[in-house]
């Protein structure tokens, strides 16, 4: 994951004016002068948000406003501030980080997509074979994509894989939707599925070590 960029409560990448001060190299005084300043226009690319958020003090805690910002607030707030060899490489870093965030919140949400078409897939190829399908069948098909991508038949983390896994995650749900469609057996369609995730996890070594050997070279 990114260390700039984060998600906030509507599922969008954000960023907050301090990172964003920090690595301009400005006061977060100055960062917030420019936000007041310009905030008309950045309200063009969206609700201008903040968070009341605690910092600690000589004289105690106190409290402040941490504004968090969309893509195009961000970058349109960093053209304000001047530049040099190593606020330039930050705005590298910051659009790079949007790009993946986003990227990944796009595979996160169809994670679900492909989570419900393939329980949707399950539940009518039950009902056709006369049998009723409870919350413990839905549950038995997502332990079994996860055994597919882990090796264990449990729960866990989505918010720690990367993008790439979740790729993974979305493919092997939609590979199993289509086996369960196709009446393969569950072992059947377990052995499938190792093999697509080990297929993955080859081809991602392999592209690896293919972009270490250029960087060797």
């Amino acid at each position: 994951m990114t260390d700039l960029v984060i998600i906030n409560s509507n599922k969008e990448a954000v960023t907050s004016h301090i990172s964003i001060a920090e690595g301009m190299e400005v006061t977060q005084d100055s960062s917030l002068q420019l936000i007041k300043r310009y905030k008309a226009d950045l309200e063009e690319f969206g609700r201008v948000r903040f968070q009341i958020v605690p910092f600690q003090t000589k004289g105690g805690v106190q409290k402040h406003k941490e504004y968090m910002l969309n893509r195009d607030q961000a970058l349109f707030l960093i053209t304000l501030m001047r530049n040099n060899q190593r606020t330039v490489a930050f705005k590298k870093r910051l659009v790079k980080q949007f790009s993946e965030m986003e990227a990944w919140i796009k595979e996160r949400l169809q994670s679900s997509v492909e989570y419900k078409v393939m329980s949707s897939i399950l539940k009518d190829a039950r009902a056709l074979a006369g049998k009723e399908t409870e919350s413990h069948h839905y549950a038995n098909e997502a332990k079994l994509v996860n055994w597919a991508m882990t090796g264990a038949y449990k729960a866990f983390d989505k918010a720690a894989l990367s993008q790439e896994e979740m790729e993974l995650l979305n493919d092997l749900q939609a590979r199993n939707a289509v086996l369960i469609g196709a009446g393969m057996t569950r072992e059947n369609r377990k052995e499938s599925l190792r093999i697509m995730a080990a297929l993955n996890r080859n081809r991602l070594g392999a592209g690896s070590s293919s972009r270490c050997s250029r960087e060797e070279l």
